[in-house]
């Protein structure tokens, strides 16, 4: 975020869960995210506060079970009478009494955590329900993990081929549109190449075309090196494709591959959005 521009760090936020930047402040906002996980973190926790304020129906329940117990805590002599309703052979000894009168709060506060705890949970399952998208789950992962730069570019005898240089370039910088105007030039691209156009389709929401170049990277025997990489960035573009049954299983299939890339890029609470996800279409 540029230091600048006047917003606070709460403003940032609040204007991009509101969807009120400008492309450029949109682009100068994700690449923030990308770089700093205590952001990441905080934009997902203000749109769970933001989605648990708006929600009525919990404010309600809340409202309802604080009720009850205020109303509760006003008639504390309701337990005593009710045990003078006892016959004289039904009536409990004095001990009995004395613990059952002990009991009887302690019963109603635990309950009353219980129901506090279960209107939380129902509404925090609503609310992950309700928000939950292909493109949010998409979005989190696309800006949480920069792009891979960690490959060659041509083979030795290939080095004099300048566009593949440029390609290189162009990626590192991010300029997604410049990359696949340049990899159109090239005539026998490499895995490199494809892979970096790949991305960009990604970036330009081509999603039939980064699945195509993801697709060609993971059948080239040349790119053994980057295949796990090819593999998580198809199963994104699945994702971002709207194709939820084959995206879940591919990601599903990297968590449980210990050796994979990417295992430790997705965790179990991920994993349990996107099968809701999959629930859900």
């Amino acid at each position: 975020m540029d230091k600048s521009n006047d917003m606070s760090r709460e403003e940032w936020i609040d204007r991009y869960l509101k969807n009120n930047l400008n492309p450029e402040e949109l682009q100068q906002f994700r690449a923030k995210i990308q770089q700093d996980t205590a952001l990441q973190q905080e934009v997902e926790d203000t749109q769970i506060a933001q989605a648990l304020l708006q929600h009525q129906g919990l404010k309600n329940e809340i409202k309802a079970v604080r009720a009850a117990m205020k109303a509760e805590e006003s008639q504390p002599e309701l337990a005593e009478k009710g045990a003078g309703t006892f016959s004289t052979q039904q009536k409990p000894s004095k001990v009995e009494a004395e613990e059952n009168v002990k009991a009887v709060p302690m019963y109603q506060w635990m309950g009353r955590v219980a129901a506090g705890l279960a209107i939380v949970l129902v509404g925090y399952l609503t609310i992950q329900y309700a928000t939950l998208s292909p493109e949010r789950l998409y979005e989190e992962k696309i800006a949480s993990e920069p792009p891979y730069l960690g490959l060659s570019n041509r083979s030795m005898e290939d080095r004099e081929d300048t566009i593949a240089d440029q390609v290189r370039v162009e990626y590192q910088f991010g300029n997604y549109e410049e990359v696949l105007r340049l990899y159109g030039e090239l005539e026998t691209p490499t895995f490199a190449e494809t892979f970096r156009a790949g991305y960009a389709y990604l970036e330009q929401e081509r999603t039939g075309e980064a699945i195509a170049a993801f697709q060609r990277v993971m059948q080239d025997q040349n790119a053994f090196m980057i295949k796990d990489k090819a593999e998580y960035y198809l199963a994104l573009a699945y994702l971002q494709d709207g194709q939820i049954e084959t995206a879940v299983g591919m990601l599903e299939g990297i968590r449980k591959n210990d050796d994979h890339d990417y295992e430790d890029s997705l965790s179990s609470l991920y994993l349990w959005r996107l099968r809701l996800l999959k629930m859900k279409y």
